[in-house]
């Protein structure tokens, strides 16, 4: 690999490691406020709700298509 390239894939793998550290900040503030529902969640049966989830997935989709 050429010196210029190799800057360019340093460069590149710098920015993922950016990336990666904000990924990773916002999945620990997500399972701390996870922790919270379940706390407040009575029954083990409401911990899971079906509507909840396919509603995510749908919003998730739909918003994964607008992006590409």
């Amino acid at each position: 690999m050429s010196p210029k390239n190799k800057k360019k894939l340093n460069i590149q793998r710098r920015k993922l490691d950016k990336l990666d550290n904000r990924l990773l900040s916002l999945i620990k503030i997500r399972t701390e406020i996870i922790k919270k529902v379940i706390f407040l969640k009575k029954n083990k049966k409401d911990i899971v709700d079906k509507k909840r989830i396919d509603f995510i997935l749908k919003k998730i989709k739909k918003a994964s298509i607008k992006r590409k």
